[in-house]
């Protein structure tokens, strides 16, 4: 009687420590993918930390659930990212962007005669390579694919591919509008504009941001476009429309950033892996070595690993929640969050991963996204009002400022102005057109 007794207790033991026949969360070390389902973070004994990550993996946002869904209905032979990336193999879209780093950004889109005769020869001999991108724009399916089971260690070589091809086009515009092909000017803007406009849809901070500058690096060639005299509205209106289409399908700032948080979440599963001091950037790792910090830094990050990152997933839903408003209606919480941990520096609650590491530079991230789409819809609301010379129904709010946009019609023009509002405001002019007038 004691020996069954004794069984049966051994045997509800089990039952409890395995959750009643749920399998138990047990890392395996050799599978990296473990990782991407938490499996460490999962198994703490905190109750403050579940609560966090809980719905996160409920939700389907943990890294390998992200994973899954960018790798849903992947098609390699018909997805045009796929041919881009052949267009630009290895260190070929590197190698382009140092090369053109001379010529672009050009603010004022103008290029001295020794310089343009640079760029004409450099886009001549890269011209089969516009046309290859163009002919991937067009094929069935345009995915981009990265692994948030890899964090912000996940291979995102496209990124510099898009970036590689757009520079082509934009400065293949600068040579167009040289030799006065203002047809050929207006379609490479176009495409410009389209391949940011596909590389801002990735779910990835930094895809975003590249898709900024790349838009930032365009807008001039438009402007130099809207100041020849002999443009013509068809010109202006194949822009217009490309345009047009990019700002109704703008992406949802919060899918950038819940991707971030996935990215985030790895890194805390990496350091209870025991790989801290592989997280740290190189520049950081000699820095800390050269000042005998590494140990103290390893023994801070250890010691607080579970309420810096309670802190750091507070932060990041505040700040995926604040998505759903206007960058002007988000600053004054970015700039409370900003307080809160520097309230805790020098506590033995400062959450030395979060603040250092992964919570840096998010107002500043935003801000970016906010003037990018800003400046995007000022100039859309620029080309329809020199497109279709009707007057805007309403003058739409600036989501950077949360002022209205400054427009000022006149009888050959139209101006709109005040696009950033802190001190680098963009002066947009285009001229203006009857809806059947060509010139």
């Amino acid at each position: 009687m004691f020996l069954r007794i004794f069984l049966l207790l051994c045997f509800a033991c089990v039952l409890l420590l395995t959750g009643c026949g749920e399998r138990p969360l047990v890392h395996d070390p050799n599978k990296p993918s473990d990782y991407g389902r938490l499996t460490l973070t999962r198994q703490v004994n905190n109750p403050e930390l579940a609560q966090l990550v809980g719905p996160i993996v409920d939700n389907g946002n943990s890294p390998l659930a992200l994973e899954e869904k960018l790798a849903a209905d992947q098609d390699p032979a018909s997805n045009g990212v796929v041919e881009l990336m052949k267009i630009y193999p290895g260190p070929i879209a590197d190698q382009l962007i140092d090369s053109t780093n001379a010529w672009l950004p050009n603010r004022d889109f103008q290029f001295p005669p020794l310089t343009l005769e640079k760029v004409r020869a450099y886009v001549v001999r890269h011209h089969d390579k516009i046309d290859r991108g163009r002919a991937a724009l067009r094929m069935p399916q345009w995915k981009y694919f990265w692994q948030p089971t890899a964090g912000y260690l996940a291979e995102v070589h496209f990124v510099e591919c898009t970036r590689a091809a757009c520079r082509l086009e934009i400065l293949a515009a600068a040579i167009a509008l040289s030799d006065q092909d203002l047809d050929a000017a207006s379609e490479h803007i176009a495409f410009a504009l389209e391949y940011a406009s596909r590389l801002g849809q990735v779910n990835h901070v930094y895809a975003r941001r590249t898709a900024a500058e790349l838009r930032q690096e365009t807008f001039p060639a438009v402007a130099a476009l809207g100041q020849q005299p002999n443009v013509t509205r068809e010109q202006l209106v194949t822009i217009a429309k490309t345009l047009a289409s990019h700002v109704a399908a703008w992406p949802n700032d919060a899918d950038a950033w819940i991707a971030d948080r996935a990215c985030g979440l790895h890194q805390y599963e990496l350091i209870r892996d025991g790989q801290f001091l592989s997280t740290l950037p190189r520049e950081e790792f000699e820095e800390l070595k050269a000042t005998n910090g590494i140990d103290a830094t390893v023994r801070a990050v250890t010691r607080n690993l579970n309420q810096d990152e309670v802190v750091y997933l507070q932060q990041m839903n505040a700040i995926i929640d604040a998505c759903r408003r206007p960058f002007y209606q988000r600053t004054e919480l970015l700039a409370k969050l900003d307080a809160q941990l520097a309230a805790l520096e020098g506590t033995n609650d400062y959450p030395v991963v979060a603040a250092q590491w992964l919570l840096v530079d998010v107002a500043q991230q935003q801000r970016i996204a906010a003037r990018d789409k800003a400046l995007s819809l000022a100039w859309n609301l620029a080309f329809d009002q020199a497109v279709s010379r009707e007057p805007a129904a309403e003058i739409p709010t600036n989501p950077l400022t949360g002022a209205p946009y400054q427009i000022r019609l006149e009888p050959e023009r139209v101006t709109v102005a005040a696009v950033d509002g802190g001190g680098e405001d963009e002066i947009l002019l285009l001229p203006r057109f009857n809806a059947g007038q060509s010139r």
